[in-house]
């Protein structure tokens, strides 16, 4: 990681005169994993002219109309599946028996790599993706966190579920390099300790995030705890 960031997360303010907007749904996903000490969680820092620019956040990003189409009622976790593999390369999804998705070899995950891009191009459909590997997202490999609506203050306003999944073995976790600048496992302390020295840009969803996450040193009792009846966030 760097050793100075700028303080300044771009967020455009909602102009007063204007009427609220209605929040967009979105998703976003906490990939966790086990270190000797505790648990990890991935994170990314966004490019300085996206919003929340130059925070460092979990993947994630608007439900698509496509997600809808494809699966109402699993739509948001949809979303976070894609955005996952889009924004870090990460692939959670499993074969018609259930297997999660492992890569092999080298080769694989430079597939995979070559597919991340092809879909950040808009040049490849997700979901034909998966098709092509003969995959299907694995919805049953997330939980459900918490949900956050962006304060009507804010321009951009989103309904935003956050969901937990253990990161899958053998793949490899990376910022895109476009929306994403930089990337890091890191302990929830341990962001938390550098946001504290003014040193880890982050909001406040991803805050509590973390100090919800500090408490658990084992990814598996993060899967495993019922989390439905976390609202964390309001729209005032």
């Amino acid at each position: 990681m760097s050793e100075h960031y700028i303080d300044e997360i771009n967020i455009t303010s909602a102009d007063p005169n204007d009427l609220s907007l209605k929040p967009k749904p979105a998703s976003t996903i906490l990939l966790i994993r086990d270190s000797q000490e505790s648990i990890e969680v991935f994170m990314i820092k966004r490019a300085a002219t996206t919003n929340f620019g130059n925070a460092w956040v979990f993947p994630g990003g608007k439900v698509d109309v496509e997600d809808i189409h494809h699966s109402k009622e699993n739509s948001y976790l949809l979303a976070a599946i894609r955005e996952c593999f889009e924004e870090s390369g990460v692939l959670i999804a499993q074969n018609n028996s259930g297997i999660i998705y492992s890569p092999n070899t080298q080769g694989d995950l430079d597939l995979l790599k070559k597919y991340q891009k092809k879909i950040n191009d808009r040049k490849l459909n997700f979901l034909n993706f998966l098709d092509e590997l003969n995959l299907k997202p694995a919805f049953n490999k997330l939980n459900f966190f918490s949900h956050w609506v962006t304060p009507k203050t804010e321009k951009k306003r989103y309904s935003t579920k956050f969901f937990l999944a253990q990161f899958p073995k053998n793949q490899l976790a990376l910022h895109d390099g476009y929306e994403g600048v930089e990337s890091v496992w890191i302990a929830p302390k341990e962001a938390l300790r550098l946001y504290s020295e003014g040193k880890f840009p982050i909001i406040l969803p991803t805050i509590k995030s973390l100090e919800e996450l500090k408490n658990f040193n084992c990814s598996t009792d993060l899967m495993e705890k019922n989390f439905k009846n976390e609202f964390l966030g309001n729209s005032n």
